[in-house]
């Protein structure tokens, strides 16, 4: 006598061997049952915390319990982690290198941001009840906290991938759950952008010059213009004898460069688990021999380290920060300098900037708008 599986029913009556579309029936219900029951352990997998097989054992309980599925495990098995660990439909547009955003609105209103371009896409998750589902099972992939009362919006990090998820749902949003992913479009090179058209031949020159020439360079636009996408770039233009210290709070750049040291911030809201915030990182990177720092995305008092590096040292230093337009650059910058505590006037600010900052490349719908000179005034 053959040894008896106790994890799948015996009771042939009840649970008979079914087709594929019940197949995928009983792996999204054992999916839904997961996120339900045991988040963190979705998330403690995905993120290698945990043992897969911890994680096996607890669908093989719940399909016992519940009777859902009678047939080969193994294979049923990896159907339920694709399902957990998958983005199903938006999956295509996950994987495609060129888009930078997914924009769900509703179960069956989904666009993508391509270069700058928004298009409508035809997906569709077939009712608000299973774009709800998909929303809790991408908060427990990523550990994050989602339910309708306390914790209707979550701001979510896929770091294996490398994505940044905001998902709302009711009654935050009055129509209906949304989500928007935002992908980093990094890895290009200057040539590639420009024959995606985000800047032309000309610039093109004019970048590698100022990179070899070590000139300090801030991207400034709005979110999703392009900044991180020409920082990537510019980095990895740098001489290779050259070492840098890169800072960003997501890993949306990935140097190519053999000489680029990367860090991430780490924000946490268990006091056990120490935080590591832009402006320590920065901070630390004065203390780690560097030719130049890049920072992702200036946003606080980490600009008064960024620009005090720059002004004793560490020319050819680059960052990203969020404006309106070129001119608006310094004045943005003096007042996140002013942020650090400095008793240091606005007009000596102003000059430090002058003279520590070169170019500043403003960005918008991914495409170079203008290139300013701060100290002189003048586009290219």
């Amino acid at each position: 006598m053959g040894l008896i599986n106790p994890f799948v029913p015996q009771d042939s009556s009840v649970c008979e061997k079914i087709d594929d579309c019940h197949v995928t029936s009983a792996a999204e219900k054992t999916a839904e049952v997961l996120v339900s029951e045991c988040p963190d352990l979705v998330a403690d997998v995905e993120q290698g915390k945990a043992s897969r097989a911890v994680l096996e054992n607890r669908i093989r309980e719940i399909v016992a319990d519940q009777k859902l599925y009678r047939g080969e495990f193994e294979t049923f098995i990896q159907k339920v982690f694709d399902i957990l660990f998958g983005y199903g439909v938006l999956h295509p547009y996950i994987e495609d290198p060129e888009i930078s955003d997914i924009l769900v609105n509703s179960y069956n209103t989904v666009y993508i941001k391509k270069f700058g371009k928004k298009h409508r896409i035809p997906v569709s998750f077939g009712s608000e009840e299973n774009l709800t589902r998909y929303c809790y099972k991408i908060a427990a992939m990523c550990g994050g906290k989602l339910d309708e009362n306390s914790n209707a919006e979550a701001v979510l990090t896929d770091r294996k991938r490398n994505l940044r998820i905001v998902v709302s749902l009711k009654p935050i949003n009055v129509l209906s759950p949304s989500i928007c992913i935002r992908k980093p479009t990094t890895g290009f090179t200057l040539d590639e952008l420009v024959e995606r058209g985000m800047i032309t031949e000309e610039q093109k020159e004019f970048f590698r010059e100022a990179v070899l020439n070590k000139k300090t360079i801030v991207m400034a636009g709005k979110g999703g213009s392009g900044k991180t996408t020409l920082l990537g770039a510019l980095i990895d233009a740098v001489p290779h004898e050259e070492r840098g210290l890169l800072i960003q709070e997501t890993f949306e750049i990935k140097p190519k460069h053999p000489d680029i040291v990367c860090k991430l911030v780490r924000l946490s809201d268990n006091p056990e688990v120490k935080e590591y915030t832009l402006f320590e990182l920065t901070k630390m990177g004065l203390l780690m021999s560097m030719d130049r720092i890049f920072i992702g995305e200036i946003k606080d008092k980490e600009a008064m380290d960024f620009f005090n590096a720059v002004y004793t040292g560490h020319r050819g230093s680059m960052a990203t920060v969020h404006a309106n337009s070129a001119e608006e650059v310094v004045n943005r910058l003096i007042l996140l300098m002013k942020r650090s505590g400095t008793d240091v006037p606005v007009s000596d600010l102003r000059e430090m900037l002058y003279v520590s900052l070169d170019l500043i490349v403003f960005m918008e719908n991914y495409k170079v708008q203008d290139i300013f000179e701060p100290r002189e005034a003048e586009r290219f």
